[in-house]
């Protein structure tokens, strides 16, 4: 297998990279690509050909990405600019292992639609996603059950002096500071939210949230007959990473085994009330149009000034309602629509603040 790595240096780059030398992946790494970071000293251990893309144009980094004819590419691009290049890859025809959620929260049916006429497969590498992926295999579910963390808050009951530094306090996971505001709001299982619907094609009714703090439960699935099938696992997300490149159960010994002999799985239902960014997704999602664009696109402006210390904690959802309060009916129909849309989003977002 011959892979492209988009992200390199990124957290789940480095995932992939460090799953690679243990051996966990077999593959030559075709191509590595990062925005700014240097990728010398990894292109010279893994003998492969590096790009740095900033600065570069688009057609450029096309064309270093076919010369490296992968067989599948991982997206592991952070924020929107991933969309891009989920697009650029499914216009050559290559495999996804989509790492990066703005390319189906903004792209959504438009990049599932472009997909299925390249005869391209996306697969899921969100911890939450791959478990759904993997429960799929030969079956029909009802619903889709997905986890949440509940991020640092969800048992604290006044967010109005929530700090910058508290946020950033996730209880589980080590990640960036987007995506670690996001799941304090709720905005980051809002987000995935929108991604399984576009995903895996069900209806926003279909798909449901539930906490569980401990994140040993990546995601569910309900059956007709009541049945319900889960994937357990350490929260690490080697597995998903390893099963993007490998296939279902591709990998051995990829994380440490659970223990049942003193382990405590709870569930809660989501307080929507305290944590509304999720309900406004499950609202973006409802009306169609251009909603799901102009959610993320405020939602990335908001927590940019949450984290210059502009705003509130509770002004993120507060405003990202403002905006949705707008029309956002037009559908999009390419990149350059979807990044306008976008642009106006976050002027009003701006705006409101």
């Amino acid at each position: 297998m011959r892979l492209a790595i988009l992200g390199a240096t990124g957290s789940v780059g480095m995932t992939a990279i460090n799953a690679i030398r243990k051996g966990l992946v077999s593959c030559t790494v075709a191509a590595l690509i990062s925005s700014t970071s240097s990728l010398d000293d990894l292109s010279e251990e893994l003998s492969s050909p590096a790009l740095t893309a900033s600065g570069k144009s688009d057609s450029e980094i096309r064309s270093f990405l076919v010369s490296s004819s992968p067989d599948i590419v991982l997206n592991a691009v952070s924020g929107t600019a991933g969309l891009k290049y989920t697009l650029m890859a499914i216009e050559e025809g290559f495999d996804i292992a989509l790492a990066n959620k703005e390319s189906l929260v903004l792209g959504g049916d438009m990049v599932m639609r472009e997909a299925r006429k390249k005869g391209v497969r996306i697969i899921p590498v969100d911890s939450e996603h791959s478990a759904i992926y993997s429960l799929l295999k030969d079956r029909s579910p009802r619903n889709l059950i997905i986890t949440a963390s509940g991020g640092p808050f969800f048992e604290r009951d006044d967010l109005s002096g929530v700090t910058v530094e508290e946020a950033l306090s996730h209880p589980v996971w080590k990640m960036g500071e987007k995506i670690t505001i996001d799941s304090a709001t709720g905005a980051n299982k809002g987000q995935e939210v929108i991604e399984a619907a576009a995903l895996f094609g069900f209806p926003p009714e279909r798909i449901k949230v539930v906490v569980h703090r401990q994140s040993i439960v990546h995601s569910m699935i309900e059956m007709d007959d009541g049945a319900v099938y889960a994937l357990l696992s350490r929260p690490d997300m080697t597995l998903p990473v390893v099963s993007a490149l490998t296939g279902i159960d591709g990998g051995k010994d990829v994380v440490s085994p659970l223990s049942f002999d003193n382990l405590d799985l709870t569930f809660r239902s989501w307080d929507d009330e305290r944590f509304p960014m999720l309900p406004l997704a499950y609202e973006a999602l409802r009306r169609k149009g251009s909603y799901t664009i102009a959610y993320a696109a405020s939602d990335e402006v908001l927590v940019e000034r949450f984290l210059s210390h502009d705003i509130s904690f509770c002004d993120i959802p507060r405003i990202t309602k403002s905006v949705l309060d707008m029309d956002w009916s037009e559908e999009p129909s390419s990149f350059d629509m979807i990044t306008a849309i976008m642009e106006r989003a976050r002027k009003a977002a701006e705006a409101l603040c």
